[in-house]
């Protein structure tokens, strides 16, 4: 008996040992799909605030750098009939000195070749940046120095935020909304925490300077960040990793957000 169990045990090593040493190469057939238009426009209510960039999706097996899109009408018009066009500056950047307005809506038309991309999208009132101001806190037992900022939400509902943060003028690419579903008319103090895994040489240190825009969007561009920054920090409800819910219509990837823009500065004690 004692035998049997001992030969058995060396047919099932034997079998592993060659099901261990067995790789089968499994190609994928990825096919090509339909380049799209990459939108990324904003209009501000600050000198220089209106641009859009304009790109284009390639096949998964190329490289991750999305071709700029030359020769492109773009033309921004307001809810009075008032249009503007946009200048291509460099290759895929249009611009304008156009000035966003509290309360007027905008439409965005871009044609490029045989695609027409619209978008529609309405400034808010501006609420107040009150303050930044860098805290030490406690996050997974080590000390980090993160920026925090203060506002107040408006009483009635429907105002939406996004924070972009800069340390020592890079850009940080974390995606920061907020809205006052549940804190209308209360004080509000944001932290904008860093992703756990961030290289040290990447936080937040005493000295570096510290820059953050608020931006309050409507809520057609809040959808749009909101989501990209669930899918971002893996919060989503998706099986797999979806596209930024998008407030254009047409052949396109992006956004249309006309907001507000306020910056504060300061330097990491």
């Amino acid at each position: 008996m004692l035998l049997l169990r001992v030969k058995n045990l060396v047919i099932a090593a034997l079998i592993l040992v060659f099901a261990g040493s067995c790789r089968k190469v499994i190609t994928l057939d990825l096919h090509s799909a339909t380049p799209k238009l990459v939108v990324e426009a904003d209009v501000t209510d600050r000198a220089g605030g209106c641009q859009v960039l304009l790109s284009r999706t390639v096949d998964f097996q190329k490289d991750n750098s999305f071709p700029p899109v030359s020769g492109a009408s773009v033309t921004i018009t307001d809810n009075a009939g008032a249009s503007t066009v946009l200048q291509e500056t460099s290759p895929g950047t249009y611009t304008s000195s156009l000035l966003g307005l509290t309360g007027v809506t905008y439409q965005l038309q871009i044609i490029s070749g045989t695609d027409t991309v619209t978008g529609t999208s309405t400034m808010p009132v501006l609420v107040n940046f009150d303050s930044l101001f860098v805290t030490n806190d406690q996050i997974f037992g080590n000390t980090w120095k993160l920026a925090n900022v203060a506002y107040t939400d408006p009483s009635d509902p429907g105002h939406y935020y996004q924070f972009v943060q800069w340390v020592n003028g890079v850009k940080v690419t974390q995606i920061y909304t907020a809205d006052n579903e549940l804190t209308a008319g209360r004080p509000q103090d944001i932290k904008l925490y860093l992703d756990p895994n961030t290289k040290d040489k990447n936080k937040i240190k005493k000295g570096d300077d510290i820059t953050v825009e608020m931006q309050c969007l409507d809520e057609g561009a809040h959808k749009y960040w909101f989501s990209a920054q669930q899918s971002a920090s893996g919060n989503s409800q998706n099986a797999v990793p979806a596209n930024p819910v998008t407030n254009l219509k047409g052949n396109a990837l992006g956004y249309f957000s006309v907001h507000t823009s306020q910056t504060r500065s300061i330097v990491a004690p």
